[in-house]
C-alpha cells in the first residue's frame, strides 16, 4: 500500500531506458525497507519505457509516473521528481542502474537513529560489459561528520585534493551514492537544466557543501551501468566546452566565498580540467585538428587566463600555457602524442601478458 508520509522518495529520470528499466525498479521496489514512494520521471521517451512504467504503477501503489510530452533532461526530470516528492529524504537513481537491496534499511536506520543528519553517503561499483568491476568509495573513514569535521577533514579536499600532487576529490561528485534531506535539497537543487554533464556535481557538492551532518557509509551500495548505449559519454557534443564552462562558473557562485577551505583553488582546477576534457572530445572521435581548432579558439576567445594550481604535473602545466597562447593546434598534437604512446604501452603489456 502507499504510505501517506513515507521516509524516502525514490526519483528515477528516465529517457528512453527500456532495456535496463525493469532491472533499475525490480532492485528498488524489492528493497528490504518498505516505506518509501517511488516516483517515475518519464522524459519524453520515445521507445517502450512510459509502457514499462505505467505497468509498475499498476502493480504497486508505491510507484507513481510523471510523463512529460518533451525531452527536457535529466536535471529537469529529476527537478519535476523533486517537486512531487513528499518524503523526508529524497534519493535518485539513474533508470539503467541498479541498487543493493538493503540501502534503504540500512539508510533508515542512520537517519531514524539521528533525525539531524542531513546526508547519507556511501560508494558505488561501475560494471562494465567486460564483466569487470571497478569500486568507488569515499575517501574518508566511515562514521558521523558535523560540521566542523566536514570543514577540517572534507571540503579541503572535496573536488579535488592537492597537496604535493592533484588526485581525485573525496566525494564522487555523484548523486547516485547520496540520500539527502529533502528541505536541503529543496534549497540547494540544481538550477540550470541544460547541462548535460557534471550536472550531477554542483547539486552534489552544493548539498554537502551546506549540510550540517553527513554520515559515510564504508559499503558499496550503487552499481553504474557503464555498458548501457544510452551513456551521454559515447556521445560526441560540440557544446562540451560550453557546459564544462557552465559548471565552474555555477560552482563559483554558488560555492566558496571568504571561508571556502580552499574551495575556489578546487574549482579553478576543475576549470582546467573542463577545458581540457573538450579539447581530448575533438581528439577522441578523429576531428580534422584544423576544424577543431577553429572551434575550439571561437570558443575560447573570451576566456580569462588560466593560472595553473599547485600539484599540477609538468604535461598539464605545459596544456595550459598552450590554452593560454591558444595554441589549439599544438595542443591537440601532444594530446594525439599522448593518445599513441598509451595505445603502444597498452599493446605492450598485453603482449608481455600473454608470453608470460
Amino acid at each position: 500500500m502507499r504510505c501517506k508520509s513515507p521516509l524516502f522518495s525514490v526519483i528515477v529520470p528516465i529517457y528512453n531506458n527500456g532495456h535496463d528499466l525493469k532491472k533499475c525498479v525490480n532492485s528498488i521496489l524489492t528493497q528490504t525497507y518498505t516505506e518509501f514512494e517511488l516516483i517515475l520521471v518519464d522524459d519524453g521517451s520515445t521507445d517502450e519505457s512510459p509502457q514499462i512504467c505505467d505497468q509498475f504503477a499498476c502493480r504497486d501503489e508505491r510507484v507513481r509516473v510523471i510523463h512529460k510530452e518533451k525531452n527536457g533532461g535529466v536535471v529537469a526530470a529529476r527537478n519535476d521528481g523533486l517537486f512531487q516528492a513528499v518524503g523526508k529524504y529524497v534519493y535518485y537513481v539513474d533508470g539503467d542502474d541498479w541498487i543493493a537491496k538493503e540501502l534503504l534499511e540500512k539508510a533508515s536506520e542512520k537517519f531514524v537513529k539521528d533525525e539531524s543528519l542531513d546526508i547519507f553517503a556511501f560508494g558505488y561499483v561501475k560494471v562494465y560489459d567486460s564483466g569487470r568491476y571497478v569500486k568507488r568509495g569515499i575517501e574518508v573513514p566511515g562514521g558521523i561528520y558535523e560540521k566542523e569535521r566536514l570543514k577540517r577533514e572534507v571540503y579541503p579536499g572535496m573536488i579535488f585534493r592537492m597537496d604535493k600532487r592533484i588526485r581525485g576529490g573525496i566525494d564522487t561528485a555523484s548523486l547516485c551514492n547520496k540520500i539527502i534531506r529533502r528541505e536541503l535539497l529543496n534549497e540547494h537543487y540544481c538550477r540550470d537544466t541544460v547541462l548535460f554533464r557534471g550536472e550531477d556535481s554542483v547539486c552534489s557538492w552544493e548539498c554537502m557543501y551546506f549540510a550540517a551532518k553527513i554520515y559515510f557509509l564504508d559499503e558499496y551500495m550503487y552499481f553504474y551501468n557503464r555498458f548501457s548505449d544510452n551513456s551521454v559519454l559515447k556521445r560526441y557534443r560540440e557544446d562540451l566546452y560550453d557546459n564544462n564552462k557552465a559548471v565552474t562558473e555555477y560552482l563559483q557562485k554558488h560555492l566558496g566565498g571568504e571561508q571556502d577551505f580552499r574551495i575556489n583553488q578546487q574549482i579553478n582546477v576543475l576549470e582546467v580540467q573542463g577545458v581540457l576534457e573538450a579539447v581530448y572530445q575533438e581528439v577522441d572521435f578523429h576531428h580534422s585538428i584544423f576544424g577543431a581548432a577553429r572551434l575550439l579558439r571561437e570558443k575560447h576567445k573570451e576566456y580569462k587566463y588560466i593560472r595553473p594550481s599547485e600539484g599540477m604535473s609538468l604535461k598539464v602545466r605545459l596544456y595550459i600555457l598552450l590554452l593560454n597562447l591558444s595554441c589549439f593546434k599544438t595542443l591537440q598534437l601532444f594530446m594525439l602524442f599522448e593518445y599513441c604512446i598509451n595505445d603502444v604501452y597498452r599493446m605492450f603489456k598485453k603482449l608481455i601478458y600473454k608470453t608470460a
